[in-house]
């Protein structure tokens, strides 16, 4: 494992930021798992695993009694199994998994990555226990067989139940790449194509909604933000709610309990409640993906109305689009501050 550098706090419940590639660095089959948030640090509330594999990665049939997972896909190809059906799934989409869904992957590119959320338990126990903990950031990438022995023994001390035993995807069908999608207004598994969630233009920024307490049972919502170079989001806290950043393309300027942070793609940043910060876009084009528990927040978006007109390219937001409310949007916990 990488020396994770001094910024990167381990203290329960307080903030910090994982700059990417640090963190714990697991060895599974022809895969990487990044840990970039651990359940310790984030008040026991979610982990956060950046997973990269080679074309033929698999996770075999599974499901989960407790665990919420969500993936968002960076790069590659990635066919999914979830709830009897097959995707394709490519850049910006998104995967929501509830409790008690089965569901496994094959990656189809020959370098696929995406980040995965989990809540409600800790799959960091299940990595310990069916890969192998890394002393550098280097792994073979050849083929490494999962280890029914492991596998077992996963069964037994954490919250993961295989469907067949470790076996691949099915090649009889083939997965959709194309396909309709729209965020339901109740907890079940979907799949969300990239700019297909409910999108919002606010203060010259698309906020796009993938996950909400609908869909979640109220636990958390998510979101994708994009803005173009000088996009601006004042100070500001939270008295209730949680937030984790992960940034995916471009950069940003977070400042952060009173200090200045740059974020780059693949670093991550956890904000409890009642920590003051605000950030600032600086490349031409920016992209970060935000969790935000519990997810009663969004309610705030309800006073705008949706964008009849989405767009994933921020290039072309114009003026003269909706402001948040300063005088109410602390009823909906988002309290502003004069800027430090």
């Amino acid at each position: 494992m990488s020396e994770q550098p001094e910024s990167m706090k381990r203290s329960e419940g307080t903030s910090f930021y994982t700059v990417s590639g640090s963190g714990k660095l697991y060895g599974l089959e022809n895969q990487l798992v990044h840990m970039l948030a651990e359940a310790n640090q984030t008040n026991q509330l979610f982990e956060l695993a950046l997973i990269t594999g080679g074309k033929g990665a698999y996770f075999p049939l599974h499901c989960h009694e407790h665990l919420f997972e969500t993936i968002f896909v960076l790069e590659g190809k990635l066919e999914v199994m979830l709830d009897g059906k097959k995707y394709m799934v490519t850049p910006f989409d998104y995967i929501h998994i509830p409790p008690k869904t089965i569901h496994g992957y094959r990656m189809h590119s020959h370098k696929t990555r995406f980040i995965s959320y989990t809540l409600g338990g800790q799959m960091t126990n299940v990595y310990q226990q069916i890969g192998e903990l890394l002393l550098h950031n280097e792994w073979s990438m050849a083929h490494h067989a999962f280890d029914a022995v492991s596998f077992q023994q996963a069964e037994k001390e954490s919250d993961i139940i295989l469907m067949h035993g470790i076996r691949e995807l099915s090649n009889t069908t083939k997965p959709s790449v194309l396909f309709h999608s729209q965020l339901p207004h109740e907890v079940k598994p979907y799949v969300l194509e990239a700019g297909e969630g409910k999108q919002y233009i606010i203060d010259g920024q698309l906020h796009e909604l993938i996950a909400t307490a609908e869909t979640t049972g109220g636990g958390f919502s998510h979101f994708v933000v994009e803005g173009t170079k000088g996009k601006y989001f004042p100070p500001h806290y939270h008295q209730v709610h949680t937030e984790a950043l992960y940034c995916v393309e471009g950069k940003m300027n977070l400042h952060l309990n009173g200090e200045d942070i740059s974020l780059m793609p693949g670093d991550f940043a956890y904000i409890p409640p009642d920590t003051i910060h605000s950030y600032e876009f600086v490349s031409h084009s920016n992209k970060f993906l935000l969790l935000l528990l519990p997810g009663k927040i969004e309610q705030l978006y309800e006073q705008f109305e949706e964008s009849q007109s989405p767009s994933i390219c921020p290039y072309f937001i114009q003026k003269g689009n909706s402001a948040i409310d300063r005088e109410t949007s602390s009823q909906y916990d988002l309290v502003f501050v004069e800027k430090e």
